[in-house]
C-alpha cells in the first residue's frame, strides 16, 4: 500500500483477448484493491496518499504478441483526458503521466497525481503494439479521480458533520424562540 503521504502503488491486470475493439479486461490486482464503479470504471481514492503509481501489467493469454511500446516511445503507451466518456485518440496526458516501461515491455508504470484540476471522470487509452510501435491496438477503459491531494481524506464527512451540527443548533434555537 505504501507510506501515507507518498504515492500509493496500484497494480492492474490488463488482459488482451483479441485484436477486436473492446475485447480486453482491466481489473485491480488483487481484486478489490481499487474500487470499480457500476460501469467498470476504476475509482482512484487517495486515502491519505499523494496520488498513485499505477502499474498496468499486460497479459496476453492467446499469445497475440502485444506489448507496450519500449521506453523511447513511452508517450505512445497511455493517453488520458478529463471528462466523462472521453477516450483520447491523440497524445494528451491530463491524468496519467507515463513513467517507465518494465518487465520486457509487459508493464507500464504511470503516475496519477489525483489532484485538482484532475478530479472527476476521465477517459484513458492504453496503447499496445505487436510491431515495435508502427501500429497500435487501442484499449480504452474509463476512470474517476476522487478526493484530491493529501489532507482531503475525510473532508466530506467533516463537512457533513459541521453542517449537521449547525442545523441542529439552529433547530434548538428555533424551538427555544417558539417556547419564549
Amino acid at each position: 500500500m505504501g507510506v501515507p503521504g507518498s504515492p500509493r502503488d496500484v497494480h492492474l491486470t490488463v488482459t488482451v483477448n483479441s485484436a477486436a475493439p473492446g475485447d480486453f479486461t482491466i481489473e485491480p490486482d488483487p481484486i478489490g484493491s481499487l474500487p470499480v464503479g457500476p460501469n467498470g470504471e476504476l475509482i482512484f481514492r487517495n486515502d491519505g496518499h499523494s496520488g498513485f503509481f499505477v502499474y498496468f501489467n499486460l497479459k496476453d493469454p492467446n499469445k497475440l504478441g502485444y506489448k507496450f511500446p519500449s521506453d523511447h516511445k513511452i508517450s505512445d503507451a497511455i493517453w488520458s483526458e478529463l471528462g466523462a466518456g472521453a477516450c483520447p485518440t491523440k497524445g494528451v496526458w491530463d491524468v496519467f503521466a507515463p513513467r517507465k516501461i518494465l518487465n520486457g515491455d509487459l508493464t507500464l508504470k504511470a503516475r496519477n497525481p489525483n489532484v485538482l484540476p484532475e478530479l472527476g471522470p476521465f477517459g484513458y487509452t492504453l496503447r499496445v503494439t505487436k510491431d515495435g510501435g508502427k501500429t497500435y491496438l487501442a484499449l480504452d477503459p474509463g476512470g474517476v479521480n476522487q478526493n484530491g491531494s493529501i489532507g482531503t481524506k475525510g473532508f466530506g464527512a467533516a463537512a457533513a458533520l459541521i453542517a449537521g451540527a449547525v442545523a441542529g443548533a439552529l433547530a434548538v434555537l428555533g424551538v427555544q424562540a417558539l417556547l419564549s
